[in-house]
């Protein structure tokens, strides 16, 4: 036999036997478990989400201590006067993930998630989704108005805390659809004034049940692309107005006319019409710059 075909035979035979022992590890470790068994309390009955539990809901059963569920209550007077934050079948036990932190009331008030509020919008059969909405789904909430028929998105994936004044996924005659003219949201305190700035007068509330798997477009590298393209640009820097050379301003008399000849650091710039001496020519020049002068002029423009 070849050794390129005896190594991977070899490899196989090893994850077999590996394997093989541990299933067999699992099996002697249920078995060793059966002999020590606990006690464990169990619903007797469905209990409802948010409601008080009671001795007369609790039955009690044996499991093997190996297998006794993360959080499970073996004493009775650990769950009194405890809440319940979900709904409970029958025959489950109850673990301290199902339950309202200790000292919770009973009530709407026992499943609202922290830092949220809860607000009840009316809704119509069909501004609910034909009754399909339950307590636990998803949903957006849009505005539509009368008067010039327009729709606006206004919040987004927003959990759904009871529908009327039922808080139970399931009705109680097995059914999931309920009629109602009111849905409770759990929303942001800033959700809420949001929702309250958009309602109100002939402004209808719409609401758009999601589905368990997010939307395509909520990954992060697409909120992170479309929160960048939103972002405004820098505002372009003022650009630098051009230094001013310093100038020198020098008159020449030639006989009964003046001359003005403009200088800068670079020779002459400027050069300006004669004009005759007398009484036009005084004011001018005892305003003007004498040559030497180091004070900057504006130099006038080219005739």
């Amino acid at each position: 036999m070849k050794p390129k075909t005896i190594i991977p035979m070899i490899i196989g035979l090893g994850v077999g036997f590996f394997a093989i022992k541990m299933g067999l590890d699992m099996v002697q470790k249920a078995k060793g478990s059966q002999g020590d068994e606990a006690v464990v309390l169990v619903s007797a009955k469905q209990i409802e989400v948010a409601s008080k539990i009671t001795d007369s809901m609790l039955t009690t059963t044996k499991v093997p201590s190996g297998l006794l569920p993360r959080g499970a209550f073996t004493d009775r007077k650990a769950l009194q006067e405890r809440v319940t934050a979900m709904t409970v079948a029958p025959g489950v036990p109850i673990t301290e993930s199902m339950l309202a932190p200790p000292g919770s009331e009973p009530g709407l008030r026992a499943i609202i998630p922290p830092g949220h509020r809860a607000v009840s919008v009316s809704v119509t059969e069909e501004s609910a989704v034909a009754g399909f909405l339950m307590p636990g789904s998803h949903v957006d909430v849009s505005t539509a108005s009368d008067r010039d028929n327009t729709s606006k998105l206004i919040l987004s994936d927003v959990e759904v805390g009871a529908v009327g004044q039922s808080m139970s996924e399931v009705g109680s005659d097995g059914k999931s659809t309920r009629i109602t003219k009111s849905v409770t949201l759990f929303l942001e305190p800033h959700e809420v004034q949001m929702l309250n700035a958009n309602t109100g007068g002939r402004t209808k509330v719409r609401l758009a049940l999601r589905g368990n798997e997010k939307d395509p477009g909520e990954s992060f590298w697409t909120k992170f692309m479309e929160n960048a393209s939103n972002m405004p640009l820098p505002a372009p820097k003022p650009r630098a107005r051009p230094k001013m050379r310093p100038q020198h301003v020098v008159e020449v008399v030639h006989g009964g006319a003046v001359e003005r000849l403009v200088f800068d650091d670079r020779g002459l710039v400027h050069r300006s019409g004669s004009k005759g001496l007398g009484n036009d020519f005084a004011a001018p020049a005892a305003n003007s710059h004498h040559a030497g002068s180091d004070e900057p002029t504006q130099p006038e423009a080219h005739e």
